[in-house]
């Protein structure tokens, strides 16, 4: 992603208004992440009271996306804070999605995850080892066909991101196209 300088500074300007009291700027210092890209213009920030999951390596795919998402394609990340009930984990270009990491999951396990992604506008589905986008597909067509006309639309629409991070729309909720 090529950007103006305009734009570069512009987002370092938002990056540096976040209020320290409430959201960390420092990316990652566990994965030597730092939190601003000066050649897209993204970001991450993330709310104090964001819990990254410590199973099955949830958490690290979700801080993996994020640092994909900004430095890739010069998205501007805010994690969220998850209160008791746990809601979207990160919100950008003013929509809030969910990460997936389906590394392990069995079909019948992506489609929870599916069901369970409907807190957010948006699902990203990552993966790091094996190739897994015909069991997504598998398990969306499937999840598709299980609902009925006017509950398809809570689906939220599905993404996945790959290791290049290349963010691709696989399903829409507006267009319901596979």
């Amino acid at each position: 992603m090529v950007c103006n300088l305009e734009h570069i500074k512009i987002a370092r300007e938002k990056f540096e208004a976040y209020d320290s009291n409430v959201w960390i700027k420092d990316g990652f210092p566990e994965m030597n992440i730092r939190g601003f890209y000066e050649g897209t213009g993204g970001f991450i920030v993330h709310h104090k009271e964001h819990k990254f999951s410590k199973a099955c390596g949830g958490g690290d795919a979700e801080k993996e996306v994020g640092c994909k998402l900004a430095e890739y394609n010069g998205k501007q990340v805010e994690f969220l804070a998850e209160g008791v009930r746990k809601g979207p984990d990160i919100m950008f270009d003013c929509e809030t999605w969910d990460i997936k990491y389906i590394d392990y999951a069995n079909e019948n396990t992506i489609r929870k995850y599916m069901l369970d992604a409907r807190k957010a506008n948006n699902a990203i589905f990552y993966w790091k080892t094996n190739e897994r986008l015909s069991d997504l597909r598998c398990a969306l067509r499937r999840e598709i066909g299980r609902l009925i006309k006017g509950q398809i639309k809570m689906l939220p629409s599905i993404y996945y991101i790959d290791n290049k991070g290349l963010l691709t729309l696989l399903w829409t909720n507006e267009k319901g196209t596979t």
